[in-house]
């Protein structure tokens, strides 16, 4: 019991020191997100820099090349046909599909610190300190101080910060709406009201549909507490100047201001909607195989889940994941679940309860879901997992074990797993995702750069589909001509005869990654094109 009692004491003592930092709130907001960007810095020799793998990261990388490039879109190849890849447009213009928040991010990390990457670091150490100013407008500085504590795990050991995926911009937004909220309401401080507009842009720029959602309970709220037009005039304008931005960025990339780049897409190469109760669209012709396949099958098959009872049980892991990342851990999410029901009946947590159910809600009539999805949810999320820990703080349970012991013990516990799984990955030298079809192609990339006899080099890759189809090297940079290495479809000798006359002395290359990712080999640019093909 003696261990016990000192650890006890140790606690208390621990608490009074952190109470009496956390009453210094800017500098506790601005340290924590120090914190977050130094820490992964210091990381960089083990944990370097993360490789793209997946489709939606390649395209975020196309958005922020042609961004940093003082361009919004870029004019369609001549030879487009040869570049078509997953989720990025060809027509009417040349980028991603994505709305275009975290491209800018990421453009801002490419032109001052030299790569896209240290966007998606910068995001993450602000979100940690605007997470913190929001908590201090719900919270007592203390508390405040321990919910931000709690994300440390998402900010710093998560996806998020080790992918291009993104998440961290929308939860920025989440984050200055309902921190801006309290302030408004309760403190009649109309100032904040402005970011409420910029936390309503934020979330348009990056998940429209979640943020939609997010939004509608805070302004229903907010227009039957304060009917002011010092605050509606301001936030106001905040939006009208970014939807006009987002109007002209539309016209720009579709050549409608209203056409959005997802949607045009979706005209284009869809088959599959994007949620559940749609019906699927008409047959598309598909120039390359990959593309039919990603569209036909994987997608199609996500689809066909999401209409079957069988969509309730991947949702319900899908949330699973997204509690461990947010709340920092399964054992912090166990109170938080326990207390969920007494925090929808305590009216000061009601708005926070309805931002995160009505996103739940929603991604049950999304065909796909991950847990960047529910970014504009972060801080709702995160504020509610706080209020369950001073419920339990208040709680006996049989008169034995106090809460208030537990309230200590569980986050400590879910510190120490962080801290033990981060270890383990240290050691292994393994980051969040590792595949070797991308660090093959960097390989292939940095071999032909080296390589004083190939000078600028374009590659044809011949899928054979014994892979699956997520695997994809079709990806370039936004001026694809300037680019020393380009990456092209093998569209048949009578075609790709084509392509060699457009790129007039460079070297070309043939590859077939389904079977051997890691080998190039010369393409014969004299052989004879067959009778059938000319």
């Amino acid at each position: 019991m003696d261990i016990f009692f000192r650890i006890g004491l140790y606690a208390r003592r621990l608490e009074k020191k952190l109470g009496r930092l956390a009453q210094h709130r800017t500098a506790c907001c601005l340290s924590l997100g120090a914190l977050v960007l130094v820490a992964r810095l210091a990381l960089l020799p083990v944990w370097e820099i993360p490789k793209p793998y997946i489709y939606d990261e390649f395209g975020y990388l196309l958005q922020a090349d042609t961004f940093a490039s003082g361009r919004l879109t870029n004019p369609t190849h001549p030879m487009w046909q040869f570049f078509e890849s997953p989720y990025l447009l060809m027509q009417p213009t040349y980028t991603s599909k994505y709305a275009p928040g975290q491209g800018f991010m990421m453009a801002f990390g490419q032109v001052v610190f030299g790569h896209p990457w240290f966007g998606v670091w910068l995001s993450c150490g602000i979100f940690m300190s605007v997470l913190c100013w929001a908590l201090q407008g719900w919270l007592t500085a203390g508390w405040a101080l321990f919910g931000s504590f709690l994300a440390l795990r998402l900010c710093l050991f998560s996806y998020w910060m080790d992918s291009y995926w993104g998440g961290a911009v929308a939860a920025i937004g989440g984050a200055l709406i309902l921190g801006a909220y309290p302030r408004i309401v309760e403190q009649k401080r109309w100032a904040y009201s402005w970011l409420v507009g910029l936390g309503a842009v934020l979330l348009a720029f990056t998940r429209m549909y979640e943020g939609l959602l997010f939004v509608i309970p805070v302004i229903a709220l907010l227009f039957v507490k304060e009917k002011s037009l010092r605050v509606w005039g301001l936030s106001g304008l905040v939006v009208a100047l970014g939807g006009t931005f987002l109007l002209y960025y539309n016209y720009r990339v579709t050549g409608h201001a209203t056409e959005l780049p997802y949607i045009e897409h979706q005209k284009q190469y869809g088959y599959a909607p994007y949620f559940s109760f749609q019906s699927l669209q008409p047959e598309t012709v598909y120039r390359h195989e990959n593309l039919f396949d990603l569209s036909h099958g994987w997608e199609f098959e996500r689809w066909k889940e999401s209409r079957s009872p069988i969509m309730f049980v991947k949702r319900a892991k899908d949330w699973r994941n997204i509690l461990n990342d947010f709340c920092g851990g399964v054992i912090v999410a166990v109170p938080f679940l326990l207390f969920l029901l007494p925090a929808w009946r305590n009216r000061k947590w009601s708005l926070p309860f309805y931002c995160a159910a009505i996103i739940v809600l929603g991604s049950l009539c999304e065909t796909i879901f991950y847990g960047h999805y529910a970014a504009p949810a972060a801080m709702a999320i995160l504020l509610l997992l706080v209020s369950s820990m001073q419920q339990l703080r208040q709680t006996s349970f049989q008169g034995r074990i106090p809460g208030r012991m537990l309230s200590r013990a569980i986050p400590a516990a879910a510190f120490l797993v962080m801290m033990t799984h981060a270890g383990i990955r240290l050691y292994k030298q393994e980051p969040v995702q590792i595949t070797k079809p991308a660090n093959a192609r960097k390989e292939i990339i940095e071999q032909m750069l080296r390589d004083k006899k190939g000078g600028q080099n374009v590659i044809f890759v011949h899928y054979t589909k014994t892979k699956t189809p997520h695997e994809e090297w079709i990806y370039n940079r936004a001026d694809i001509d300037a680019s020393d290495v380009i990456w092209a479809h093998d569209m048949g000798p009578a075609e790709n005869r084509k392509l060699i006359g457009y790129f007039k002395g460079r070297s070309f290359w043939k590859m077939s990654p389904d079977d051997n990712p890691d080998t190039i080999d010369p393409y014969d640019t004299d052989a004879p094109v067959p009778a059938m093909a000319q």
